[in-house]
């Protein structure tokens, strides 16, 4: 279960930053641009430590709650740090693959 949901948050990170970012950047951003220590901790509005899936939709129009299902790894409906955590492990690691040309999983 746990594989399938990091498979899941593989695919579904980077579209997730590029999506909710796009406008800041003016359009989809380059791999090479972002940062390496991305957090999506900037969606958590009341600063309780996790993320709703209210607070997730409201952080971007692009967001969908069948995203923020799959990244709900115990699916008790927030992202709590350890998912936050695994969601940014995740993220770094396809940022760093990116960086030095290296696209294994």
């Amino acid at each position: 279960m746990k594989i399938t949901v990091l498979t899941l948050i593989v695919f579904l990170v980077p579209s997730l930053y590029q999506n909710s970012h796009a406008e800041e950047h003016g359009g989809m951003p380059d791999c090479n641009k972002m940062p390496p220590n991305f957090s999506i901790s900037y969606l958590d509005e009341n600063a309780d430590g996790a993320i709703s899936l209210a607070e997730y939709l409201q952080g971007d129009s692009t967001h969908q709650k069948k995203t923020f299902e799959h990244m709900d790894a115990n699916h008790d409906g927030v992202l709590d740090m350890a998912e936050q955590k695994e969601i940014e492990q995740v993220y770094k690691l396809l940022h760093e693959q990116h960086a030095t040309g290296s696209h294994k999983t």
